[in-house]
């Protein structure tokens, strides 16, 4: 072979040496990103798992991959996991988009896997995203699918269900009690058959057979005598709908939530005719959510509510409530909700007890909580509330600190990509403060600085205000460290110290100094910095960029106290910040939410109507003063407020309820 096709060859080599990452696959490489998939499922955070699934099937489609080491049907079970983490996305968010995706990856996979039980998993999971779009005809005919083709199925008795409650919304009340009855009988442990039972016994009501004649002969036979049976009493619906609302009162006030819910939402169901128990039914409904800290079926249900009477005083009192839940729209929400609706009674008995004060048994029961199968956003609730509960505990139980600790550092280690994370770093400086004043404990000071500087590192670029805010809070604990723990702190140029030494320090080391202190979360010190450099030079630009960083700090700070509901301290932050900015809209509204909270009503005015001229389009600020008037009973000056919010966005829902409200 001569030396030119040699050359070719080796060409060639080193074109394939070069291309082989792009074109040909990594089986191990699929394998650690199917496991990375794995492992954020099980953390349930299903967007990144469908990335590493996703990125899984990309791997295996390249040449010389043979995934079958990994899977006899690769492709299936990727297509699977996918659609599964989608249907779980549209479970957590109430988005039908995503049911509309798990369908688009079960139909490329479905109709061509040739493995059983991913035949049996992919139908199941067809079945019941059908359903969950109402899309009932084709969602029953899949489940009868999995009924005969899968007949050990362990979704059978969710199939018979669902099958049963699709027959029931449509009225053909013999198949479905057919259907519930079949749950009844074949599945006695299934956690399904007390409500197949419920809706049978609800079903029997309805088609109760009326009597029959009963027809005696006495005499001749030309003289025939009909003597009727007389029919028993119709039920009475008003003692009914009574009886089902004390039934579902019962069940609340014995802790079964789940129950109750179930009855509360049966009896709007079958007597929803603006009756005085439907009313009702929401408002006790809302409260459940509410006790759980979901405000947003909370609120769902309190509109529900005022929609269903006509009673002016009633529709005030629920509109009281009401209010709690949607204060603030554009700032007050948190996303705190219990979306998984099993673990409901527990959030809400958790809650009850944090409420007392009773902190031990409350983070015990978030605890268990944390531990269970529920969401990614309510297993960090759920932690955030045990570190915060053990940490109360603590101060009369020294114990419990550790415990403190370590539902926080495992918030920060596992959830770091959730929001909020912050405020475990601030109080899980907190916890190591109040830790290291125990007898014994005092090297938990240097945990406090190295907790804050952790944070520090990793928020200090942030460009949130409230982040500043809580890294503001932060430095003052670090400092406590540091004095407890005699360490020096390197001094900072101080222009006092530079003019009694003879030195004249120039603008940019007031600005310097200014941004140290600002770091160390001594915001006055470097306002006066700050200061300093504009009267040398009243255009530095620095100067106004430092300036600005402390007003929004101040207010990241005030935000902080506002969520922990210390109004006093979150009163004064936002006034330091309005000292920097006297035209800062948002510090101006939260103050008039905070007076409206402290029933203040005619400073909230005051505060609304200073950011509404600073904004007239400050669509919050407006839909605020509708609340403040509302308080006072100016209706009518309520009503203009909400109509300038409408004006300026009109989808505002909140806006057009209040007005709705006033209206009726």
């Amino acid at each position: 072979m001569n030396s030119k096709m040699w050359g070719i060859i080796g060409g060639v080599a080193l074109v394939i040496a070069l291309l082989s990452p792009l074109v040909l696959g990594n089986v191990k490489k699929v394998q650690r990103l199917f496991d990375a998939g794995e492992v954020l499922y099980e953390h349930s955070d299903y967007k990144g798992a469908i990335a590493k699934y996703s990125e899984a099937l990309k791997e295996s489609k390249k040449f010389g991959v043979k995934t079958e080491t990994i899977d006899k049907d690769f492709p299936t079970l990727a297509n699977l996991k996918i659609a599964r983490c989608y249907y779980e996305l549209a479970e957590n968010t109430s988005d039908v988009r995503y049911y509309r995706t798990v369908l688009t990856y079960i139909t490329q996979v479905a109709l061509t896997t040739q493995i059983v039980k991913y035949q049996e998993e992919l139908t199941y999971l067809w079945a019941e995203t059908l359903y969950k779009t109402l899309d009932f005809e084709r969602s029953k005919t899949k489940f009868m699918e999995l009924i005969k083709k899968f007949p050990k199925s362990r979704w059978m008795p969710n199939a018979w269900y669902a099958i049963g409650n699709i027959h029931y919304q449509q009225k053909n009340y013999n198949d479905a009690r057919s259907a519930f009855e079949k749950l009844i009988e074949e599945f006695p442990h299934s956690e399904l058959r007390g409500e197949a039972e419920l809706r049978v016994a609800k079903i029997k009501e309805l088609v109760e057979p009326k009597p029959k004649p009963l027809t005696t002969q006495s005499g001749s036979a030309s003289k025939t005598h009909t003597t009727l049976i007389p029919e028993p009493p119709k039920p009475d619906p008003e003692h009914q709908v009574a009886a089902m609302y004390k039934d579902a009162l019962n069940l609340r006030q014995q802790g079964k939530i789940h129950d109750a819910l179930q009855r509360y939402t049966d009896l709007i169901t079958r007597f929803s005719d603006n009756h005085q128990y439907v009313t009702d039914a929401y408002v006790d409904i809302a409260e459940i959510y509410l006790e759980a800290e979901d405000y947003v079926n909370a609120r769902a249900n309190y509109e529900e509510a005022m929609y269903s009477t006509n009673d002016g005083a009633r529709k005030i009192g629920i509109y009281k409530k009401y209010q709690l839940t949607y204060l603030i729209p554009a700032y007050v929400d948190g996303g705190r909700k219990a979306n998984d609706r099993g673990n409901v009674q527990l959030f809400i008995e958790a809650t009850r007890l944090r409420k007392e004060g009773k902190f031990k048994e409350a983070a015990k029961l978030y605890e268990k909580l944390a531990n269970s199968k529920i969401s990614a956003e309510n297993i960090t609730k759920a932690l955030y509330w045990t570190g915060y509960c053990y940490h109360k505990a603590a101060l009369s139980d020294p114990t419990l600190f550790r415990k403190a600790a370590d539902a926080f550092d495992m918030l920060i280690s596992d959830y770091s990509n959730k929001s909020h994370m912050i405020e475990a770093y601030y109080y899980l400086a907190l916890v190591y403060t109040d830790w290291a004043q125990t007898p014994g404990y005092s090297l938990k000071w240097q945990l406090v600085i190295n907790k804050v500087e952790e944070a520090t590192k990793k928020y200090v670029n942030s460009d949130e205000a409230r982040n500043r805010g809580w890294l503001s809070r932060m430095q003052e604990l670090k400092e406590l460290a540091i004095q407890k723990l005699n360490i020096s702190p390197k001094p900072d140029p101080d222009p006092d110290t530079a003019s009694k030494t003879g030195t004249t320090p120039s603008k940019g080391n007031f600005v310097d100094q200014g941004y140290t202190y600002l770091k160390r979360g001594e915001l006055k010190i470097a306002t006066q910095r700050a200061r300093q450099a504009l009267r040398i030079n009243p255009y530095d630009r620095r100067a106004h960029e430092l300036l600005l960083e402390i007003k929004e700090t101040y207010y990241g700070r005030g935000w902080t106290f506002f969520d922990e509901k210390q109004y006093n301290k979150a009163i004064a932050a936002f006034k330091d910040a309005l000292n920097i900015e006297s035209r800062f809209k948002e510090a101006h509204c939260h103050l008039g939410v905070i007076y409206i909270e402290q029933e203040k009503y005619t400073e909230a005015i005051k505060a609304l109507e200073t950011a509404i001229k600073i904004d007239p389009r400050f669509k919050e600020a407006h839909f605020n003063l509708a609340l403040a008037h509302l308080k006072l009973g100016e209706f009518q000056n309520a009503t203009i407020a909400a109509n300038a919010a409408l004006k300026i966005d009109p989808n505002y829902e909140p806006a057009q309820i209040l007005i709705d409200f006033i209206a009726n």
